[in-house]
């Protein structure tokens, strides 16, 4: 089943064409990434897809229903950044629990549904811990942590990797793969690191110029 389906995709800004036309499905539980140089669209296209910015034309639809209108918060998705942007006043059931106390979820289930989550994010025990006193790579769990608790159909990540050391990234890759499939959770990755694409990925769309010139399998 496609959850994500974008047809005729369109972004003007000003006199510039950013995304030119694009169309995309993309299935359940895939993992799916963008590769692509720097101002080649793809930062862009992930904006549209979760609501932050509009698109000229064209339509996205999620789980079958158009996105037209639609606000980002009101959206089945979830954006992880390359800042992470975690709460540094608060500590790390704090900024993972943060979602779910907006949506006035019962303390209970809070408690129940966060220490699922560290549990699968392997930080069992970090509670309450400072997230200024996590390594690069725990950082990153507990933002990934914070976004999937909310349960959304489609995890959007731009670029999370891109602020770790080498040695870092290179067991990340590994890591996101990990919990991608053990959430079952759709990813949309977008990278300019060809390595990040080919390690993780379902499938990879090539963009340049605000279009995709491919889309295929890493092997192919």
């Amino acid at each position: 089943m496609d959850i994500l389906d974008i047809r005729s995709l369109r972004k003007q800004f000003a006199d510039h064409l950013a995304v030119k036309e694009i169309n995309l499905q993309v299935k359940k539980g895939e993992f799916f990434s963008i590769l692509g140089p720097s101002g080649c669209g793809k930062t862009t296209l992930l904006r549209m897809i979760s609501g932050f910015i509009e698109q000229t034309s064209g339509e996205i639809f999620i789980n079958k229903k158009s996105m037209k209108g639609i606000p980002a918060n009101k959206r089945p998705v979830n954006l992880v950044f390359q800042n992470l942007a975690l709460f540094p006043m608060m500590n790390v059931y704090e900024n993972i629990a943060f979602g779910l106390k907006r949506r006035k979820v019962p303390k209970a289930e809070i408690d129940k549904k966060v220490k699922e989550i560290l549990k699968k994010v392997h930080l069992s025990g970090y509670e309450k811990k400072d997230v200024s006193s996590l390594s690069g790579g725990q950082r990153q769990r507990v933002a990934i942590a914070r976004s999937l608790i909310l349960e959304p159909s489609i995890l959007l990540l731009d670029e999370p990797l891109g602020a770790l050391d080498l040695k870092l990234r290179e067991s990340m890759k590994i890591e996101l793969k990990k919990l991608q499939h053990e959430f079952g959770t759709t990813f949309i990755y977008i990278t300019h690191d060809q390595s990040e694409a080919l390690v993780m990925s379902d499938r990879v769309a090539v963009m340049n110029g605000g279009i995709f010139e491919q889309i295929d399998t890493p092997q192919n």
